[in-house]
């Protein structure tokens, strides 16, 4: 699996820069990551293709569990989809203005991971510690509490 981290921020702290990088280094024996920077979403070229799914953090709707989410990594990893989009920051709005110009459109999915007020930053942070709990649960390993 290969995920598309877009922040719609243009630098992140050195302290969460750090946490960020070791979770990245945990996540890579299940997955690679790429984080991007980028007050605008790419062009819809970057996005076309069957093998592509979309998540938006926001922090409006419901919460999943931790278990939930593993369950919805397994779902998207099961479909034979190897590109997962998450946007951070990003309107709903935006996020389907830049996906429908591609041909198969396919509406992103919302998750929300807190209904506190945090800067896209920290919702960055959290995105990956939820990502790599997800993984450990999917491979049965136990995670720190």
């Amino acid at each position: 699996m290969h995920y598309h981290i877009y922040c719609n921020t243009k630098s992140i702290r050195t302290h969460h820069l750090r946490a960020i990088t070791e979770y990245e280094k945990r996540l890579s024996s299940y997955c690679t990551t790429c984080l991007q920077l980028t007050t605008s979403l790419p062009p819809a070229r970057e996005f076309a293709g069957e093998n592509h799914s979309f998540i938006r953090i926001g922090s409006e709707g419901a919460t999943q569990s931790s278990y939930d989410f593993a369950q919805s990594l397994d779902s998207i990893q099961q479909s034979g989809r190897s590109h997962v989009h998450i946007f951070i920051g990003y309107t709903e709005a935006e996020c389907m203005d830049r996906l429908s110009m591609q041909t198969a459109f396919q509406k992103p999915q919302n998750l929300c991971l807190t209904h506190s007020r945090l800067s896209f930053e920290t919702q960055t942070l959290l995105f990956y510690e939820q990502l790599y709990r997800g993984y450990t649960i999917l491979q049965g390993k136990t995670y720190h509490k």
